[in-house]
């Protein structure tokens, strides 16, 4: 019986050593896993890593992709599909056929709605890889031709609004 009580008072005693280092640390569990990175940010697009400008946006829901020659059509009485074309930073254009998942309504700035075809990519933004919810857009009047949001975002990257291009990790090969 002392021995147990002996041995409870060292794991208490070690605790108390412990805990506070960890509550000095005003990290969470989940920033310890996360990857920082600016609002700016490289990121490799499809499956053959087409290089894109990309802001990380916190405030969108899902991400966006700018598309040209966006063609959506039905494969049967059930399934639309969507043809559209993705050109790189550099230039290289690649040629998409994707089954959509969903439709959604954006609200524009200009006021209005409009309605995008939502299709799934592989992403890769500062080393942190992923399957990727997309809305296709037409972004050539925008800045970035790729928008990141929370869906990609969440558990897995805590965006720096004072950085840019700070992403330590590169994603793979792809399109250079």
């Amino acid at each position: 019986m002392k021995i147990s009580f002996v041995f409870s008072a060292m794991i208490i005693f070690v605790a108390s050593l412990c805990l506070p280092a960890m509550a000095d640390s005003g990290r969470s569990p989940r920033e310890d896993r996360a990857t920082v990175l600016g609002y700016i940010e490289e990121a490799s697009v499809g499956r053959l890593g087409l290089k894109m400008k990309a802001k990380l946006d916190t405030g969108a829901d899902t991400s966006s992709l700018y598309a040209r020659d966006i063609e959506v059509y039905r494969r049967s009485s059930r399934d639309s599909w969507v043809k559209f074309r993705v050109v790189g930073k550099n230039g290289r254009s690649i040629r998409y056929d994707q089954n959509v998942v969903a439709f959604v309504a954006i609200k524009l700035k200009t006021g209005g709605t409009q309605r995008r075809p939502v299709i799934y990519l592989p992403l890769c933004v500062g080393g942190v890889e992923g399957l990727a919810e997309f809305t296709l857009a037409d972004r050539e009047n925008f800045d970035y031709q790729v928008l990141i949001g929370r869906e990609f975002l969440a558990s897995r990257i805590i965006v720096d609004s004072a950085q840019t291009f700070a992403a330590e990790a590169e994603c793979g090969a792809g399109d250079r």
